[in-house]
């Protein structure tokens, strides 16, 4: 389904479908801006989101880095869905605590794929981790 131009309404709807999907609503992950070719989510350090050592996990580092660029993604297609080809992530920083902010910057649409770029930050806008993926849009 195609994207009129209102993200204010696409933000809010996105959200609510967000509280309802295990994985994203367990993180605590939620998608503050939406525009054109851009997304930024934030989502807070809880002790559950942990490995050992006490910092937070790869694995929910790359899935709120891939959601976040997978929006940006079909934001810029104007809501055509889309899936990862690819995602290379730089672990740059531990995440330690405090609130996390993710965006997703879209560096290329083609006609079948969009390159994304990544980032996350933690506190003081450190950059934390580094990500570029390619996302293939789903046309059915």
């Amino acid at each position: 389904m195609a994207w009129g131009g209102n993200y204010e309404e696409i933000l809010a709807a996105i959200n609510k479908r967000i509280s309802e999907v295990g994985i994203l609503s367990f993180i605590g992950y939620k998608l503050v801006e939406l525009g054109d070719g851009y997304a930024k989510a934030v989502f807070q350090h809880d002790k559950r989101l942990e490995r050992v050592g006490g910092i937070i996990h790869g694995g929910v580092i790359m899935t709120a880095l891939d959601t976040t660029m997978g929006f940006a993604a079909m934001a810029s297609a104007k809501g055509e869905n889309n899936v990862t080809l690819e995602l290379k992530v730089n672990f740059l920083e531990p995440l330690d605590g405090g609130i996390y902010e993710v965006t997703g910057r879209v560096l290329r649409r083609g006609l079948h794929t969009i390159v994304v770029d990544g980032e996350l930050r933690k506190r003081g806008g450190v950059l934390a981790a580094k990500a570029l993926g390619t996302y293939f849009i789903v046309r059915t």
